[in-house]
């Protein structure tokens, strides 16, 4: 495992604790008249042999982990040797034309995206990168429009616009018209308005001049149609919410953890003022280029990640530079590592290491003129950056920085599944309990809309009959009827001793959010009916023939198909009570229920035989019972065998669970899973093993095998290492020892 980046080594003198505070004015930066005292420059030294080493670890040339580029040729630099120590903030410099953007953006992006991410950049011509396995991932944070279409915006780009558009969908008002979360978006069809395609503007094409952009007249600029924008949260609806500035968004939206968490990462970068629907194209380069690193910030953090951006502070303020710079040594402050190219000398002096190329443009550049801290660079004499850099430091201000505290600025660590409740909780105290919760009954006989939020024309009195004629049939052997969803009515038989919930099927559904027709389906044993004799049973006229609707189709009303397992499902369409209320009909139910009821009491006894992977898991798996027919498979019984062989002698406290029918659990001390070896594939076992986040690298887990591959767990889950085994192809059995002892020992759970 290659060493973590060591933490940032305070420096004793005075003159290396800078503050990240640009200065307040180029009058206060200035020295006495005069030249640049550089012997008095040279005479600042450490205080001692440690200092020397100290510094030595922090720059990478020690033992401390350090990204190396060897023989960078590109454009005109003269093959020089780059040391671009991790875990640091890295600025390059040098005049414009001195190799900057050749040695950064030419070489080190595209290598690094190649080897780390497989992207198919060019890079420039170099002749080896060292030290890569200590890195994750790459990230290029240029000032490129985030967007050339109107539609694109800063709550688009960070995904903050999708978990408003979930929070809408949970209000009581969406819930009741049948609104998702795609009723809320201004790219589709339905809720956007349809005469500007949710621009909020017209386009009146001109021959020879510009073309001219108007308020559209139907919407008034809202983007939305009349019926979306009733929907709203604490008195804003979704166009409001488009019109927020940043901050004035963190107000309304502080009680929802996910939304919360995007805005204040657009507020760390400075972006308080900018309205979230901001029209992409009108950003400006420095804005794009902070709305990407907000997005990036709201992304999970390995402690592993080259951050490489190109002058970030064009356009900026001061007051907005300290912004900017607070986040880059956040950044670092978590293990990161920041590349800078910039001419800033207020970003330049707060750098831990810079790299001066020069010491002119084209042939006259390329080389490396000067490296090391701010002090070390404006000592300097041939640096052009040093000499400029040197006024700066004397003038100061001098201060120690305070380290990033991610504990206190990080909020409270919450699942996915109460970020989910405390939604819906902040949903529904806009208007109480759901209506289908209060008298769900009422609800679907009187009150229920259809799935497009029109008016059900269906009769209420057929589902009130179907559902009475079923409970008097099957007395004291069903469950009661379960009302209280939005869209479903769900009658199940009670439960067998010994069986479980999940072995037993509902026994019918009544879908309710039809318009013209009422869906009833109802899951009997296979073979109970014949779907031919039933249509004539039943004798429901295709809507064609029903004069009185004004929908049609030729099709039949009655459909009988099987579903998993040894059941089948009879779906049934009705309109009115007179279709349900007649001897044939009231035959079907009881024929239903009797042969449902009949097939759940012999569950129990059946189990064994439906599932043989809960009795001899073991003869399951190694003989390859679970894969689709049809395919050869690419393994065979030896090699599984062979693979949990090696992981119980790596990890002896690791042992096999072989009762599930699509894998085999690996379990430590026979309680936490650690992994899962799946035999359900023809082309191979799959493997996935749960690891210690951040323990490993991407770069390790593709040493394993090439088609290895490790992703990050989110919010503090452990990360998953996935590769497959078949005849032929192992891996490196050594590594792999390694991550399965590593997941044995700190009792990695997973989640799939």
């Amino acid at each position: 495992t290659p060493p973590a980046a060591p933490p940032r080594q305070r420096r004793k003198r005075k003159a290396l604790a800078r503050t990240a505070a640009p200065a307040e004015s180029r009058e206060e930066s200035q020295l006495p008249a005069g030249e640049t005292d550089w012997d008095e420059l040279a005479e600042v030294s450490f205080e001692s042999n440690d200092d020397v080493q100290a510094e030595r670890v922090a720059m990478g040339t020690a033992d401390a982990p350090a990204l190396r580029i060897i023989g960078a040729r590109q454009n005109n630099l003269k093959d020089i040797d780059v040391t671009i120590p991790l875990g640091r903030f890295v600025c390059v410099t040098g005049v414009s034309g001195s190799g900057k953007s050749s040695l950064v953006t030419d070489i080190l992006h595209p290598a690094l995206a190649h080897r780390l991410h497989r992207a198919t950049l060019a890079a420039g011509v170099y002749t080896e990168i060292r030290g890569i396995e200590h890195l994750d991932k790459v990230i290029n944070v240029d000032q490129a429009p985030i967007g050339n279409s109107p539609l694109s915006n800063p709550a688009t780009y960070t995904g903050l616009f999708d978990h408003v558009r979930e929070l809408f969908a949970k209000l009581p008002d969406s819930k009741v018209r049948g609104y998702t979360a795609n009723r809320f978006s201004f790219n589709r069809a339905g809720g956007r308005c349809d005469a500007c395609d949710g621009l909020g503007q017209v386009c009146y094409e001109m021959h020879f001049l510009p073309d001219v952009w108007v308020t559209c007249e139907t919407c008034g600029g809202a983007r939305y149609n009349r019926e979306t924008l009733e929907v709203r949260y604490k008195g804003r609806n979704i166009a409001d919410v488009l019109n927020l500035t940043v901050a004035e968004a963190l107000a309304l939206f502080d009680s929802i953890p996910r939304i919360k968490r995007v805005l204040r990462t657009l507020s760390d970068v400075g972006l308080d003022y900018m309205p979230l629907g901001q029209s992409a194209p009108t950003l400006s380069g420095g804005e794009a280029q902070r709305v990407k690193l907000a997005a990036e910030l709201g992304r999970p953090d390995t402690g592993r990640t080259i951050y490489i951006l190109d002058e970030p502070t064009t356009g900026l303020h001061l007051h907005d530079l300290r912004k900017l710079l607070d986040v880059l040594h956040r950044l670092v402050d978590l293990g990161n590592t920041v590349v800078c190219i910039e001419h800033n000398l207020d970003v330049i002096k707060t750098a831990d290491r810079v790299i001066d190329l020069g010491p002119e443009a084209g042939d006259a550049g390329g080389k490396i003129v000067a490296e090391g801290t701010p002090e070390q660079i404006a000592a300097a004499r041939e640096s052009h950056t040093g000499r400029a850099l040197s006024p700066v430091l004397r003038a100061g201000p001098q201060a120690e920085r305070p380290r990033f505290d991610a504990a206190r600025h990080e909020m409270p660590a919450v699942s996915r599944a109460d970020e989910g409740a405390l939604e819906l909780q902040a949903a529904e105290t806009e208007a109480g309990q759901m209506p289908w919760q209060r008298d769900g009954r009422r609800w679907h006989l009187e009150q229920r809309p259809s799935r497009g939020g029109e008016k059900v024309e269906w009769e209420g009195a057929a589902l009130a009959y179907v559902v009475s004629r079923i409970e008097k049939l099957g007395h004291k052997r069903l469950e009661p009827t379960n009302w209280n969803d939005r869209a479903c009515v769900e009658i199940r038989a009670a439960l067998p001793r010994g069986t479980r919930s999940a072995d037993v099927p509902w026994f019918m559904h009544a879908l309710t959010g039809g318009r013209w027709l009422l869906e009833l389906s109802f899951r009997v044993p296979r073979g109970t009916f014949d779907d031919r004799r039933l249509v004539r049973q039943l004798n429901l006229k295709p809507l064609d023939q029903r004069d009185d609707l004004p929908v049609y189709g030729s099709d039949e009303r009655v459909f009988v198909r099987p579903v998993q397992g040894d059941w089948e499902n009879v779906r049934v369409l009705v309109h009115d009570r007179a279709e349900v209320d007649h001897a044939s009909f009231r035959r079907f139910l009881a024929d239903s229920l009797k042969a449902h009821l009949g097939r759940i009491a012999r569950v129990a006894e059946d189990r064994s035989e439906a599932e043989p992977w809960r009795t001899n898991g073991r003869a399951w798996h190694l003989g390859q019972k679970g894969m689709a027919p049809g395919e050869p498979p690419e393994w065979n019984a030896s090699l599984l065998i062979d693979l949990l062989g090696r992981i119980n002698r790596a990890a002896p406290r690791v042992t096999p669970d072989w009762n599930h029918k699509t894998h085999v659990r690996l379990v430590v001390d026979g309680k936490s899973e650690i992994g899962r070896v799946y035999t359900c594939h023809a082309r191979g076992l799959k493997v996935r093993l749960g690891e210690p986040p951040g323990k490993f690298s991407v770069v390790e887990a593709t040493l394993l095998r090439a088609d290895a591959t490790l992703r990050r767990g989110l919010a503090g889950k452990p990360d998953i290492l996935e590769f497959q085994l078949r005849n032929g192809l192992t891996p490196n059995w050594r590594l792999f020892a390694t991550f399965v002892v590593a997941s044995a020992d700190n009792g990695i759970g997973i989640r799939t």
